[in-house]
């Protein structure tokens, strides 16, 4: 039997739980249940994690064991009389997988979690987790003497340095896409040695998933960045895979240590496929000319398709804490030596034409509906006219880390601009004063800040503005709203285009 770890964080009631299940993924079940339908997923066979502060003790039993049957389980004075609800334990994989998946939402389950659910005891307690009906996007829980209860979702982080797909990394038959190797290639490393591949591993992950994305996106290496040819072309790799860069000695430098708004940028993207080339013993590969480490396996291995059984809460290299007596060159993630390498970086930027520029409003608009509203400005107040019918409106502007900017700031956050004031009025229904602190701002807004007279509200470059908000009124609504500032500056980059990579390449890492 073929087993995949699948883990989730659920919160409720204040508590954050990571719960395991443990999938059979070469038994299928075509079943039907009590109303009729026709299904399919997979058992689940195992559970082990905490939820709403219990330690989980174990799955409720259900009848998964025959193909064509209903798996449909009440938990009733048989099971403990939890009072749970009704439960499948089977696992979608799909969404055309799943009981009940064609009603309002048209979505059999969310992250393999279908409408019946899975079952465990926890502290005693009986409880049904199950995808809410008609919803694509939110979870309750019943357990023993309670009605449905919300709880919320987020998978567990992990981290992800790898190279990413489209790569070419030099080998005995030259320059070959990562995607393409096959273990038994002779890799050429940095020193010029062939040496075998012995296993190529590769996953891809959805970046949504991850409570924060910026530990999945992938970071890009622009081509020339660190001196003609180094690398040849745009290199993608993820966060924290090690570059190997000689200061009068060759040192492994994570990535993401390294972004710097110019030639080293993480991009935000939807989806990636992240590979890893192993050799006998870590080393230095050459990945589209630049030299960087091929993987290294710290107890990370079941993160790959490739592993006997996947498991979600790893990374595909080394966790974040590790040791470094295992690398084949010192390796640096902070200090003296890393700032060496980001003022060398940023000195070649500035000579290739990179210059920091003014930009009171950061580009700032609406996307209201798909369509771009801008806006008009006075000082630091800007108002936006918009339907009162749009739905679907995002505060766009630019943004980056002010680390990447000025010299001696630590802030990593991402900042777009800050907010003193925001109000909505639509001239019949009465101005309505947006508090900064309002619960529904939250996606795309970092939390408020103040310096005890005075407070302000980051957005992160792309805010969700909530209907919400204007909720009631009719025809035309302004926005309107004002900066503690002006926006920071930004990196402006040269006239001449980069040579870089095909945007529509960079799926993967290796």
């Amino acid at each position: 039997m073929a087993t995949v770890n699948y883990t989730y964080e659920f919160t409720t009631n204040g508590n954050t739980g990571v719960i395991t299940l443990t999938v059979d993924t070469t038994t299928l079940f075509n079943y039907v249940d009590n109303s009729g339908g026709s299904f399919q997923g997979y058992p689940i066979t195992g559970i082990s994690g905490t939820f709403n502060g219990q330690t989980i003790t174990g799955l409720l039993p259900t009848n998964n064991t025959t193909q064509g049957g209903n798996p449909l389980t009440s938990d009733g004075t048989v099971n403990g009389g939890g009072a749970a609800g009704q439960y499948d334990n089977v696992f979608a994989r799909d969404d055309t997988q799943g009981a009940n998946g064609v009603g309002t939402s048209g979505k059999a389950s969310i992250y393999g979690i279908d409408n019946r659910g899975f079952a465990f005891r926890a502290g005693g307690t009986d409880y049904r987790i199950s995808k809410q009906t008609a919803s694509t996007t939110n979870f309750i829980y019943q357990s023993n003497g309670t009605l449905s209860q919300p709880t919320t979702f987020s998978q567990a982080n992990s981290d992800v340095p790898c190279y990413v797909t489209g790569t070419r990394i030099r080998t005995a038959r030259g320059e070959v896409a990562v995607e393409d190797l096959r273990a038994g290639d002779l890799a050429v490393t940095a020193s010029g040695a062939e040496r075998p591949i012995r296993w190529i591993g590769h996953r891809t992950i959805d970046c949504a998933r991850y409570s924060d994305p910026c530990t999945a996106w992938p970071v890009r290496i622009a081509a020339h960045a660190f001196g003609d040819g180094k690398p040849v072309r745009d290199l993608w790799v993820s966060p924290t895979h090690a570059l190997c860069v000689d200061l009068l000695g060759e040192v492994l430098i994570p990535a993401n240590a390294l972004v710097n708004g110019t030639t080293i940028t993480q991009e935000p993207v939807e989806r990636v496929t992240y590979w890893h080339v192993e050799l006998d013993s870590h080393d230095i590969l050459m990945a589209e000319n630049m030299p960087a480490e091929s993987y290294l396996d710290l107890s990370n291995r079941g993160f790959f398709v490739e592993a006997g059984t996947i498991d979600l809460t790893l990374g595909p290299d080394a966790p974040a804490i590790h040791g470094t007596a295992d690398f084949c060159r010192p390796y640096h993630a902070r200090g003296p030596l890393v700032d060496l390498v980001r003022g060398r970086l940023r000195e070649r930027a500035e000579a290739e034409g990179w210059r920091l520029a003014e930009a009171p409003w950061a580009d700032l608009h609406l996307v209201a509906d798909g369509q771009v509203i801008h806006c008009d400005v006075e000082g630091l107040t800007a108002r936006f006219v918009l339907p009162a019918e749009a739905r679907d409106v995002t505060l766009v502007s630019q943004a980056g880390p002010p680390v990447h900017v000025a010299d001696g700031m630590t802030d990593l956050r991402r900042l777009g601009v800050s907010l003193a004031t925001l109000a909505i009025d639509d001239g019949l229904t009465g101005a309505r004063a947006i508090a900064l602190d309002d619960a529904r701002l939250g996606a795309g807004f970092h939390t408020v800040e103040g310096d005890g007279t005075v407070l302000w509200r980051w957005t992160d470059g792309a805010a969700l503005l909530p209907a919400s908000l204007w909720a009631g009124c009719r025809g035309t609504v302004f926005l309107r709203l004002t900066l503690t500032h002006a926006a920071p500056q930004r990196w402006v980059e040269p006239r001449e285009a980069a040579n870089a990579a095909d945007p529509l390449e960079v799926r993967h890492c290796a």
